[in-house]
């Protein structure tokens, strides 16, 4: 966005709220979910309004022409309307598309609480918030312009053909994974729920705030002050939302899925059918891959670059688990190759140091500081693919070779002879290609160790 667009938001604010805009600082790293986003303070009447300006992030993803801000604003306020914990609504401005909010008290790096009972009583406030939007009278949203689904395949699949519409529009080589899990999710559905419900479409660890030691409780244990991020909600199956809390989870790692699990059956009445479980984590794990296919091989350099190719591979390795999981193939991870010092290393080590330990400490912000990490771990994966690069790749021809059954000379080769393969797929050989998918991720994630971000701690919890 430029100066000029944000400076016509500002104006809109001052003229909603009745105020005057006195700061307007922009979110850095990740917490934005990857679009633009400021905090604002607006003075008003004697009082400062404490804002937040949840922007669109233009055409980066072509699935934000789906789901737009202005829809993401319509499920805000029939939310905020029925009583749920959401960040109160100021406005929607359509030029720029933005919505103004209030800016709710809390923290979202789930990671930094310790098993314990502050952690349990913060889980269960969650999963008590979660299962009363679940049990929301779907009329409502409905109302607000949010289609109901009217068929098993509409309830299960919901989104994955417009994510798969802007993958083939913007693909310039297949990704087997996606591939593959795209057409096992279509040959497998489960049987619809009893009852519709909101699914956030993306919920769980990082999408909730959270006060350490808030005022109104008595024993100082933690709450939810806040659920976020309402891109992606729909009337689905409340399971999908278990399902994108492993999602969560694999990425910010912490939550014990045993007794979430549980608690959500208790809390609302009803069990969580395993089978559909698993199931829904695999359209839950291929989402990011599919939504990123097009972006990382048309990787632009002004975005979250280095953290939109780590996400890719780590949940590509998630998808590929998820999928083995669902089937009952083994997860077994490939031996990888030892590193190599080249002529190169030394460079590369240059490169590194100067970015993290000159460059970083003297940028003027934390944007600025969250820039040159991006910069500093894309120089972390060039130096992984001088030092082991061409053994993986040698290694991924003879396994595509052996499935295939014909050699290929380069990986764009063999990753067509492997999408034919895929194609032709009815079934019979899901054990096998699964099983190949997921030594494929390790070994795709292994070039980017050291530059993974958050992704470096990234567990799939499996189901016991």
């Amino acid at each position: 966005m430029d100066a000029a667009a944000f400076q016509r938001f500002t104006a809109w604010a001052e003229h909603a709220l009745g105020g005057k805009v006195v700061r307007a600082e922009r979110q850095g790293e990740r917490r934005s979910g990857g679009r633009p986003a400021w905090f604002l303070d607006v003075a008003r009447g004697g009082e400062v309004l404490a804002c937040y300006a949840r922007m669109d992030r233009g055409a980066e993803q072509l699935i934000s022409r789906e789901f737009t801000l202005e829809r993401e604003h319509r499920v805000l306020r029939a939310l905020g309307e029925a009583g749920a914990r959401v960040p109160r609504v100021y406005g929607f401005c359509r030029d720029p598309a933005g919505i103004l909010m209030e800016r709710v008290r809390g923290d979202f790096d789930y990671t930094q609480l310790a098993p314990g009972s502050a952690r349990d009583a913060l889980d269960d406030d969650f999963l008590r918030e979660l299962v009363r939007v679940h049990q929301l009278d779907p009329a409502r949203f409905v109302a607000a312009g949010i289609e109901s689904p009217a068929s098993a395949e509409q309830t299960a699949l919901h989104d994955l053909a417009l994510w798969e519409r802007a993958y083939r529009r913007a693909l310039v080589r297949p990704v087997p994974v996606v591939e593959f899990a795209t057409r096992w999710l279509r040959r497998n559905l489960p049987a619809p729920p009893q009852r519709l419900s909101l699914v956030q479409g993306d919920t769980g660890p990082g999408q909730f705030l959270f006060d350490m030691a808030p005022a109104d409780s008595a024993r100082g244990l933690p709450r939810a002050t806040a659920i976020i991020d309402w891109e992606f909600a729909h009337l689905g199956d409340p399971v999908l939302d278990l399902a994108q809390i492993r999602t969560r989870d694999f990425y910010n790692p912490g939550i014990d899925l045993a007794r979430w699990l549980v608690r959500y059956e208790q809390l609302s009445g009803s069990r969580v059918d395993r089978r559909k479980l698993a199931y829904y984590t695999v359209k839950s794990m291929a989402i990011t891959p599919l939504a990123l296919a097009g972006m990382v091989q048309h990787m632009h350099p002004r975005t979250d670059h280095a953290e939109w190719f780590a996400q890719d591979v780590c949940y590509k390795r998630a998808t590929a688990e998820a999928l083995c999981e669902a089937i009952g193939a083994p997860a077994t991870p490939p031996e990888l190759p030892a590193e190599a010092v080249t002529e190169r290393s030394a460079i590369f080590d240059v490169l590194e140091e100067n970015l993290r330990d000159e460059h970083k400490p003297a940028a003027p912000d934390d944007y600025a500081r969250y820039r040159l990490d991006l910069a500093r771990r894309l120089a972390r994966h060039l130096r992984n693919a001088d030092a082991f690069g061409a053994a993986l790749e040698a290694e991924e021809l003879q396994e595509i070779a052996r499935l295939t059954g014909a050699k290929s000379r380069t990986l764009a080769e063999g990753d067509a002879a492997l999408t034919a393969l895929i194609a032709a797929n009815e079934g019979a050989r899901d054990y096998e290609i699964a099983a190949y998918l997921y030594r494929r991720a390790v070994r795709d994630e292994a070039l980017w160790r050291g530059a993974l971000g958050a992704g470096e701690k990234a567990v799939y919890q499996r189901l016991r």
